[in-house]
């Protein structure tokens, strides 16, 4: 079964205003461009550090997240 997750991000209210302000220049979702972020950075670490391996992977806590099997 596929889960994803959620988490709160707390902005101020300029950061906030500036997100989604970003967001529908770019033509996203304030999520989906947060998304997209996220993946740049994963793939921009493993490019200058070495992928991640699976082992660490498990070990990774993910109790700040809020868990949606589907």
């Amino acid at each position: 079964m596929k889960k994803n997750y959620t988490f709160k991000l707390k902005l101020n209210e300029e950061m906030a205003k500036k997100l989604a302000y970003v967001s529908d220049k770019e033509g996203l979702s304030v999520q989906n461009m947060l998304v997209q972020l996220t993946r740049q950075k994963v793939q921009y670490f493993e490019r200058v550090k070495g992928n991640i391996q699976k082992a660490s992977l498990a070990e990774t806590d993910l109790s700040d997240f809020e868990v949606e099997e589907q």
